[in-house]
């Protein structure tokens, strides 16, 4: 039996806790997907990774500072960084809400 899913992403973030600051989707050995959900003030802890990622906006705006240099992100916006690569997301609005995926 295939153990494939198929989520829906606006279904899947009204279920989630609003605190709560990464959330796991599916992590298997070889891929890592979730959710940053970033408040203004908060700090992003995140260190980097040995795996190449991909960051996906889904709403708020904020910044990505990337090896000391800061972009503006806002929905829609698609951040490749590749592994090994100092990064940090920071909100300037009230949330910042990022599909992350690692592998």
């Amino acid at each position: 039996m295939s153990k494939s899913k198929i989520f829906d992403i606006y279904t899947f973030l009204s279920n989630i806790p609003k605190a709560q600051y990464f959330i796991d989707v599916i992590n298997t050995s070889t891929m890592e997907v979730g959710i940053i959900n970033l408040k203004k003030e908060q700090e992003d802890t995140q260190q980097p990774h040995n795996s190449d990622e991909i960051y996906y906006v889904i709403s708020g705006s904020g910044t990505i500072e990337i090896d000391g240099i800061k972009k503006e992100v806002n929905p829609g916006k698609i951040i490749y960084i590749p592994k090994r690569i100092r990064h940090s997301f920071h909100a300037n609005s009230n949330e910042l809400v990022v599909l992350y995926i690692l592998g």
